[in-house]
């Protein structure tokens, strides 16, 4: 029974940890931001949750005001948009995907 259990935490900590975004787009235009990013490891359920998008180091964090994600085939495309935002400096959106807090960097 401790062998199925320990079994069982290992697979869900791995699928936990697994989660990498990959940007695929973004553009700041119709006074909105939108980031789009794929997940190649989503697995067959995939939340986020939790999104801010922080468009300077120290700066103002901006919650989004939309989140919409698909999963097809096991790769989860996930598009955000944020209020619209002037500047920007290494921008970098923070988020939890299925719980777990992560950060990627925005492709520009």
């Amino acid at each position: 029974m401790r062998i199925l259990i320990t079994v069982f935490f290992l697979t869900v900590m791995a699928l936990a940890t697994n989660a990498k975004p990959h940007c695929q787009g973004f553009n700041n235009y119709d006074d909105k931001v939108t980031i789009v990013f794929t997940d190649d490891k989503a697995g067959e359920q995939y939340t986020v949750s939790d999104v801010k998008l922080i468009p300077r180091w120290g700066g103002q964090e901006y919650q989004a005001t939309s989140v919409k994600a698909t999963v097809k085939n096991g790769v989860a495309t996930v598009t955000l948009v944020f209020p619209h935002v002037t500047q920007f400096s290494n921008p970098k959106v923070t988020l939890r995907i299925n719980g777990k807090k992560t950060k990627f960097k925005v492709c520009r």
